[in-house]
């Protein structure tokens, strides 16, 4: 739970490559000594210590989406927000300590506010999900579709994913949230405490409302 880092560092540091640097350092900073405290329990008590999971997972307002928006100096969704995808991705894994798990970078829609609120804007779209998983193990997580999505649909966009993960060789996951009863233009009202309430967008490619 690690978003709070990313934020921190990428708010001073505006170049790619030296914020994967330093994002790297800091990770390692924590991940080391918690790697030590383990290997203890480890040896102390019999069981077998596998690794960290350095995923920087977002909660609601500590937003892996505000920490992209520190490097790039734009809104999420801009040019610049695929590079800044790849920098964490890569100074994830570039933590010497061991790692299981899912252990990347993750872009859960509507479990991180300013997501929500890119997404309520349009600047987020299905496709830009994709094109982010590319860099990164994303997939489509937690996204709001229109209570009118078809089976056709879902089988479209599940099969679009589907052909990414296959060409790049790794697992993408989808959350997809068709709101029953909400149409394209209107907000989700999820009474839930890990959810961030946006405005549903029409699929890639249809017309907005």
């Amino acid at each position: 739970q690690s978003a709070n880092t990313v934020t921190e560092v990428f708010r001073n540091n505006a170049e790619p490559a030296a914020a994967q640097r330093k994002l790297t350092e800091r990770l390692a900073n924590f991940a080391f000594a918690i790697q030590a405290l383990a290997e203890k329990v480890d040896a102390q008590s019999g069981w077998t210590y596998m690794g960290i999971d350095l995923s920087p997972a977002p909660l609601k307002d500590v937003s892996i989406g505000e920490a992209i928006e520190n490097l790039t100096s734009r809104p999420f969704g801009a040019v610049g927000t695929l590079t800044a995808a790849a920098a964490i991705t890569a100074a994830i894994k570039n933590v010497g300590v061991k790692q299981v798990g899912y252990t990347g970078l993750m872009l859960p829609v509507l479990e991180d506010a300013r997501l929500a609120k890119r997404w309520s804007e349009g600047r987020i779209t299905i496709d830009a999900l994709l094109a982010y998983s590319a860099v990164c193990g994303t997939g489509l997580d937690t996204v709001p579709l229109p209570g009118d999505t078809t089976l056709n649909e879902l089988t479209r966009i599940i099969g679009d994913m589907a052909s990414l993960a296959v060409k790049w060789h790794k697992p993408l996951s989808a959350r997809l949230l068709p709101v029953a009863g909400k149409l394209s233009g209107q907000q989700t009202e999820f009474d839930d405490p890990f959810l961030v309430n946006a405005t549903i967008q029409p699929l890639s490619g249809e017309p907005k409302p």
